[in-house]
């Protein structure tokens, strides 16, 4: 019986590790897409080429996690964040 709770105490790390990965991702497409276009924010400031770029990688992103999010794994969702 306590083998079977170290177990799935490991398992749920993981799982947990894993959601706090795709938590921050989504939480950072978020945010960025509000600072961007924000006026008060970055928004006003950015080139139009910049914001273009930067919206571009935050729709990829986008992309990425909706086609991804039932499947990745914490690393892939940290790579995939750093790569933003």
């Amino acid at each position: 019986m306590i083998k079977d709770s170290e177990k799935y105490a490991e398992e749920d790390k993981r799982t947990k590790e894993k959601l706090d990965a795709k938590h921050n991702m989504d939480n950072y497409i978020e945010s960025m897409q509000k600072s961007i276009d924000d006026p008060e924010k970055w928004g006003s400031k950015l080139e139009a080429a910049d914001r273009s770029a930067i919206k571009d990688a935050l729709t990829d992103a986008r992309d990425w996690y909706n086609a991804n999010s039932d499947s990745a794994e914490k690393d892939e969702y940290d790579d995939k964040l750093k790569e933003i």
